[in-house]
């Protein structure tokens, strides 16, 4: 059968040469076009309905207009346009006010705690995704100082904690790239103004609070939620996949060996940098949830090796899930994690079997 029943078809229909390939293409394009105008006609009423736009963001966010969906999303802008451009204005003079109140004063003038904090702060920053050039220019490093540490000082119940700096960099380059153009790996932190540079570490710092607002358990006195979050991923592999669990238990892996670091940095090392802002979009959108979803989706992100992990031994296993294969993953590969995970969500009653959903 030379011609599928497809081809026969777009040929009847005045497609000539029936390339499906080029029509598939540009019915994505289409799609992408359509959902591009929805957001456009959602965002420009005068009081922006947060909880359509949920609705919408959770299949991803258009890059152009992702900085001000998640500002949205996050509470740091309020819906009623006639209050935005004023209150951010107010939020931003309020962070430039920090600055020299908090950091750029003598160390002599800094108590232990400030002085701990900042070394710490100092330490992490280098080693902020290395994998990007961006994050280990200067200019860029000093604002990501700048931040963290004014966000530790500001919160004295739970101070800096490691992993932290990992949080705004997605915040970074979303919102940096409301002032350059092209992608990411092309940018140079030149082409910013300081007025430019200072306006996108006060969105980072509002949004960065924002953001912990709902997980600020995973940073206070040892990390309680982020314990309460390992032992529900264990607790929901169990009763998925009892053979996996035992498999891991049998060779003496340890949850916490490896699902601390997937909750502490929100799964953020385990997948490209690039794929980040696509992740935090479901995130963002799940609001309050979000501690439940990032369960749910550690719990898919294991059972997506299942087939490989169930016939390794205990150091393979450990090396496979603190370094997972990844690296050529696409956006398609995240976004069908995302799916199962929320999926999940939707139905816990059936994920558990019954039994009791998360608990955190």
């Amino acid at each position: 059968d030379e011609h599928s029943s497809a081809d026969i078809l777009l040929r009847r229909n005045g497609h000539p040469s029936a390339d499906l390939g080029s029509i598939a293409s540009g019915h994505v394009v289409d799609q992408q076009q359509h959902r591009v105008a929805r957001f456009a006609k959602l965002l420009d009423e005068s009081v922006v309905d947060l909880d359509a736009l949920r609705k919408l963001a959770w299949s991803g966010i258009p890059p152009d207009i992702r900085p001000e969906c998640w500002k949205l999303l996050l509470g740091y802008m309020p819906p009623a346009k006639s209050r935005q451009a004023a209150s951010m204005a107010r939020k931003r003079a309020e962070y430039m006010e920090m600055v020299p109140q908090w950091y750029d004063v003598p160390n002599s003038e800094r108590t232990e705690e400030e002085l701990s904090a900042l070394r710490q702060v100092q330490v992490d920053v280098p080693r902020t995704t290395p994998s990007v050039p961006l994050f280990q220019e200067p200019l860029i490093q000093k604002g990501l100082e700048r931040l963290l540490y004014i966000w530790g000082v500001r919160h004295p119940a739970s101070g800096y904690v490691q992993g932290m700096n990992d949080l705004v960099t997605p915040f970074l380059a979303v919102f940096l790239g409301e002032y350059l153009p092209g992608p990411l790996e092309q940018w140079q932190p030149e082409q910013l103004t300081e007025e430019m540079l200072l306006a996108v570490e006060a969105d980072c710092y509002w949004c960065l609070c924002k953001l912990i607002e709902g997980i600020q358990d995973h940073y206070t006195d040892s990390q309680q939620g982020i314990q309460r979050a390992v032992w529900a991923i264990k607790e929901n592999v169990t009763l998925r996949d009892k053979a996996m669990a035992d498999k891991l238990e049998s060779e003496g892996v340890d949850f916490i060996q490896f699902a601390w670091r997937w909750v502490n940095c929100l799964l953020m090392r385990e997948v490209p940098f690039i794929l980040t802002p696509r992740l935090w979009d479901n995130y963002l959108v799940e609001g309050t949830g979000m501690r439940d979803y990032l369960v749910l989706l550690c719990v898919e992100f294991l059972l997506q090796w299942r087939t490989e992990l169930i016939t390794m031994e205990f150091q393979e296993i450990i090396m496979w899930l603190q370094k997972p294969p990844t690296s050529d993953w696409t956006e398609k590969e995240l976004v069908q994690l995302l799916s199962r995970a929320s999926y999940h969500s939707i139905d816990k009653s059936k994920m558990m079997g019954g039994e009791k959903a998360i608990e955190l």
